[in-house]
């Protein structure tokens, strides 16, 4: 068991105002020149009379300028729901129809920071309310893989990690039960094998399964992962022993994908 889980892990580790305000200040306008009178004086003087004028009210002192508050945003934020939206995104993400290397990418993402036990709770729970998606039971699997990485890397114990590994196989399972030509399922679950010990009838099951994956894309657009089912297929060989079918596997592959690095570099000298 020890030497199984060992080799599976090797699979997950081919398989992210402040706003300035300014206040203008109004200063007041100066009072107007007082006016000389260019009267004459009169000739004779009456009768000084006595004006009585009404008391003028003092001026009313001017309200002052109501100093603005300052802006605050109108719907407080809460980083939880933040957090858990994103969080329901990157799920989201994860079962997009399209194997591509994104998901390998949000998977690293989960994993590193810690959220991969809560996205295999997600899954298993999408799973409950859907149960005949199968690309939710693969993503669940490939989740399970990822934490078996992990207790790989943190050094947990390995019974740990095979019961993981075997639950990843189960979803696996479960999932071409659902879906027999799911693409990503039988990928995933048969070249995971070549990580196993040497088993012959295992090991021709797998090649059996990859070669018929093979067979299956021709019947289908053309994907850029589809090189990566001649890389695992030349890998099975490679592993039985059968290097010229392996090297045979590789060179059909770089006809498809010509640019396909990996299937480069698996035919340089």
């Amino acid at each position: 068991m020890r030497s199984v889980v060992i080799l599976l892990v090797g699979l997950c580790v081919g398989i992210a105002c402040g706003v300035l305000y300014f206040k203008s200040q109004k200063f007041p306008s100066a009072p107007p020149p007082a006016v000389e009178s260019t009267a004459s004086p009169a000739v004779s003087v009456p009768e000084p009379v006595v004006a009585i004028s009404k008391p003028v009210p003092p001026a009313a002192a001017p309200e002052p300028t109501p100093t603005p508050s300052p802006v605050t945003n109108a719907v407080a934020s809460n980083p939880e729901a933040e957090a858990a939206a994103v969080f329901r995104k990157t799920i989201d993400a994860l079962l997009a129809p399209e194997y591509s290397g994104q998901k390998l990418e949000l998977f690293d993402r989960l994993r590193t920071s810690g959220q991969i036990d809560a996205a295999i709770a997600e899954l298993q729970r999408r799973g409950k309310e859907t149960p005949n998606d199968a690309n939710i039971a693969t993503t669940l699997g490939e989740a399970m893989l990822n934490k078996v990485r992990l207790l790989h890397e943190t050094g947990a114990d390995v019974n740990e990690q095979g019961i993981l590994a075997m639950q990843a196989d189960q979803s696996f399972n479960a999932a071409l039960k659902i879906d027999p030509a799911n693409w990503e399922a039988q990928f995933v679950k048969y070249s995971t094998m070549v990580y196993w010990p040497a088993d012959a009838k295992r090991d021709n099951e797998a090649a059996q399964k990859l070669s018929g994956l093979i067979d299956q894309q021709e019947t289908m657009p053309q994907q850029p992962q589809f090189a990566q089912s001649y890389i695992a297929l030349g890998n099975q060989y490679q592993k039985m022993g059968k290097s010229d079918f392996a090297e045979a596997t590789w060179r059909l592959g770089l006809t498809k994908f010509p640019n396909d690095p990996t299937l480069l570099k698996k035919l340089t000298p």
